[in-house]
């Protein structure tokens, strides 16, 4: 069985939206399906190893439209068992909706977050225009897949989507087959004021004797980027952007890994990559999959405000049996081979 992901772009300033991407398919490929992914411009240099991608070249860099990609998919589009189709707000998706329509066969459609009532906010007027120009008929064609219960419990309260189609099926993680003992603290979360680093900063100044702390992600605000690394002094290390590879490492080698967002966000994979590597986790309840979590007892939860982190990051270097408790919970409902499962059920039911 073959699906294919339909994605704007697959770059690594994509961040979440990329590594949710290629969560999704390697799920599949646990489950002996084989996910294939088409998007617009790029380079090779950014495929995810073992997933075929197809890239086509741009049209408007405002939408990533791409009349090659159209073209490609109406003609290709029976060639696979399903679509599922990556942002609700930019043409690939319609694309994708069309195809779908023309071959008979099932569109799924993962908005990563953007359905959110606080996302919807965002440019409210300008995406108000495009909901009435199309992306009401897109998901009104489309099953809607969200990743944590919250986050679509969020989205359906929005009247136009009450009725819609829906499933849940979280993002998955790679399993580290040893974890490491750590030091310090480490966040990995772009330079966007959505994303909370300041407030990490503000929260290391406020600890008596703030443990190393080191910091990676993409700068997509430079003046907030200035303004964090002024505040930060000599407490942080920021390494920039890192590859899969670096910034599974960075997590290996870190005590407790932080994720301080303070927009809303509909999962927060970092999350529960710390966890998959045996990680001390202290967790924005901004991020969708967090109140879950704490629930069970296997991250820190917590408001993303200065004080509220600082007590959290105390708790959370204190707690010596968080780290392992979070990995077998991570293993038991996030491992490749459990999401490919509920895949599988989803696709040939």
């Amino acid at each position: 069985m073959k699906v294919l992901h339909v994605i704007p772009s697959i770059g690594r300033d994509q961040a979440g939206l990329r590594s949710g991407t290629i969560a999704i398919c390697r799920a599949m490929l646990a489950a002996d399906i084989t996910p294939e992914i088409a998007c617009v411009g790029g380079s090779a240099a950014d495929d995810p190893p073992g997933i075929q991608v197809h890239r086509f070249a741009a049209g408007s860099r405002l939408l990533h439209s791409s009349r090659g990609l159209r073209d490609w998919l109406l003609a290709r589009a029976n060639d696979y068992a399903a679509i599922v189709a990556h942002v609700v707000w930019l043409a690939p998706a319609h694309y994708a909706a069309e195809a779908a329509a023309a071959a008979g066969m099932p569109l799924y459609l993962a908005s990563h977050g953007m359905l959110d009532p606080d996302a919807l906010a965002h440019h409210r007027l300008r995406k108000l225009v495009r909901w009435h120009l199309g992306v009401r008929k897109l998901v009104g064609r489309s099953v809607l897949l969200f990743t944590s219960q919250a986050d679509k419990q969020r989205a359906l309260s929005n009247p136009g989507l009450r009725d819609a189609p829906s499933v849940v099926i979280p993002n998955s993680v790679d399993w580290p087959e040893s974890t490491q003992p750590g030091t310090g603290i480490a966040c990995l979360n772009r330079l966007h004021p959505r994303k909370g680093v300041l407030e990490w900063v503000e929260a290391l100044r406020l600890m008596p004797d703030p443990p190393p702390a080191v910091h990676a992600g993409v700068e997509q605000d430079a003046a907030y980027a200035t303004e964090v690394r002024a505040r930060a002094g000599k407490l942080v290390d920021f390494r920039g952007v890192l590859d899969e590879t670096r910034a599974a490492a960075l997590i290996a080698a870190a005590q407790v890994v932080v994720h301080p967002a303070v927009g809303f966000e509909n999962f927060g994979n970092v999350i529960i990559e710390a966890m998959a590597a045996g990680k001390a986790v202290v967790a924005s309840r901004r991020a969708l999959v967090t109140p879950e979590l704490e629930a069970a007892g296997v991250v820190i939860g917590t408001e993303p405000e200065p004080a509220a982190l600082a007590a959290a990051m105390h708790a959370a270097l204190a707690d010596d049996g968080l780290g392992a408790r979070a990995r077998e919970y991570a293993r038991t409902h996030f491992a490749h081979e459990v999401v490919g499962r509920q895949w599988a059920e989803l696709l040939r039911g």
